[in-house]
């Protein structure tokens, strides 16, 4: 009898276990099948340089059941006027907001308690209330020191060295320029000039036109490098220089591959779209999962490399 009822407990235990295992797989899967809506938001979208973050936004999208819409945008002239434009996104049901602040994190304030936000290359305050994808920029910038002293080995000595940062007000930027210059402390080169783009008008290159010709030019973003390109095929008489940029457009692996960039630094762009996604859809399908920020790797690319296979997967992602 006693055994009997020991079988019979036992048999009980087992059905409740497998009761509350099928519940909870029903709650897991339904809240997975749950559709949400994410707008991206970046400056100059339609930009060939965002086709990989768009793979890698498309592909977490479908892999974790979002309704994607990578908004159309031209060159954003103000915060205002991208402000006005993810308020636009809000009124039209988006329920998480992927962004890239042309200004500062602080500038959302207000709209992340409406809607979960992840930050793309954007300025995030030091106390992390913004989630924030990107690359590490003190990184990039001692990246393409060691590059340079990798190229030169002493011969670095004496050898002048001009800087395109992109935008100094920026973060990022003043965070590239720091491990740039920590980088080369230690060289004989001597930098003639730092030009800050964003103080000229977009797309021209007024801003080079007096630059001393040097022997390396780094270019810290991907607008500088393609700028710097578009000077040297016109003035490449009077500046032969070595042009080390951070890229990862069509037009700058193009002219990688054409000799004009010697070496490229190529933020992963795919998976900083993917991980943004992700984390996005963890916090929507998981309410009290709080999205963390997201660090991506980068690759160093000259045209001895340009067609490993391993980076032509950073280079040209395919989505599955």
């Amino acid at each position: 009898m006693k055994r009997n009822r020991l079988y019979f407990g036992i048999l009980s235990l087992i059905l409740l276990l497998i009761i509350a295992w099928a519940s909870y797989s029903m709650l897991h899967v339904g809240k997975q099948e749950e559709t949400h809506i994410v707008s991206v938001i970046v400056n100059d979208s339609n930009n060939d340089r965002w086709i990989a973050l768009h793979q890698g936004l498309e592909q977490a999208s479908d892999d974790y059941n979002i309704d994607l819409n990578f908004v159309s945008t031209g060159k954003f002239a103000s915060v205002d006027e991208e402000l006005a434009l993810i308020n636009r996104e809000l009124e039209n049901g988006a329920e998480g907001i992927i962004v890239q602040m042309i200004g500062e994190a602080e500038e959302l304030e207000g709209i992340s308690s409406r809607v979960a936000v992840m930050l793309l290359e954007t300025d995030a305050s030091p106390e992390g209330v913004y989630a924030f994808t990107g690359p590490d920029n003190t990184a990039i910038g001692s990246a393409l020191a060691d590059a340079i002293k990798e190229d030169f080995g002493e011969e670095l000595s004496g050898k002048t060295v001009g800087i395109l940062s992109g935008n100094e007000e920026k973060l990022s930027t003043q965070q590239r320029l720091a491990g740039l210059h920590e980088g080369l402390a230690e060289t004989e080169a001597e930098i003639l000039w730092t030009i800050d783009c964003a103080n000229e008008q977009r797309g021209n290159t007024d801003a080079l036109q007096g630059a001393a010709p040097v022997d390396i030019v780094i270019a810290l973003e991907n607008d500088e490098t393609e700028r710097m390109v578009d000077y040297l095929q016109i003035e490449n008489a009077r500046m032969e220089s070595l042009l080390y940029g951070v890229g990862c457009s069509e037009k700058a692996v193009y002219y990688l591959d054409k000799g004009v960039i010697h070496m490229l630094l190529v933020p992963n762009e795919f998976n900083m779209g993917y991980q943004s996604m992700e984390a996005m859809a963890n916090q929507l399908h998981y309410r009290l999962t709080k999205a963390e920020d997201c660090q991506v790797d980068y690759l160093m690319v000259d045209r001895t490399n340009l067609y490993d296979e391993d980076n032509q997967k950073v280079l040209f992602p395919i989505v599955q």
